[in-house]
């Protein structure tokens, strides 16, 4: 958490060349610019306890919003009359075979909010980046590093990319290159990746 997200990209990308560029770990971003939320500051509610308990968690390692502290966040962030519409049509469409309705309702930070880090980071909130934050960011970096920068948000079940820099590959091309996730989850860990045109 004390490195320096600059000098760390510097660090590693003697590989790099012009017209590459770097796709950076949105979860990496927000620790390395010092944007966490102590989850110790984020005290739940009895609705935010409530809701969380009825979010089924994807798997051991990815609790999202089952953990209070993460639900309670989402309602001062999008509003507490947002999230009991989302948790309503959430209810009412579970027992149709819909899924994702409450993320669907509550907006993009639920669900961004939801994937959260675990050990040894359990115990900060890591907010999704505005969209112009990350472009500011993905711009400052380009000018440091001399090459497209991109911040990325993925997981094994899917993501986005949050920004890019002018001088970085288009959104759409990283997507469809960075679908399969080769930053990994659990096991590598990677906090970023090269991608190079062919």
């Amino acid at each position: 958490e004390a490195d320096d997200l600059e000098l760390a990209l510097k660090d590693h990308l003697e590989l790099a060349q012009p017209g590459d560029t770097v796709g950076v770990s949105e979860t990496v971003v927000i620790m390395l610019t010092g944007r966490t939320v102590d989850i110790n500051t984020v005290q739940p509610g009895r609705l935010a306890r409530m809701l969380a308990g009825y979010v089924r968690p994807r798997g051991e390692h990815a609790r999202g919003l089952s953990v209070p502290e993460k639900m309670e966040y989402v309602i001062r962030t999008v509003g507490l009359w947002r999230v009991i519409a989302a948790a309503v049509g959430g209810a009412l469409t579970r027992p149709l075979g819909m899924r994702g309705t409450f993320y669907r309702i509550a907006g993009p930070i639920a669900r961004d909010v939801d994937g959260g880090p675990h050990t040894p980071y359990e115990h900060v909130l890591l907010p999704p980046l505005d969209t112009k934050v990350a472009q500011g960011i993905c711009a400052d970096l380009e000018r440091a590093l001399d090459i497209g920068v991109s911040i990325v948000d993925l997981n094994d079940f899917g993501g986005s990319i949050r920004a890019v820099s002018p001088r970085s590959l288009s959104e759409k091309t990283l997507a469809a290159v960075l679908s399969d996730n080769p930053l990994g989850q659990r096991l590598t860990c990677t906090p970023f990746v090269l991608v190079r045109p062919a």
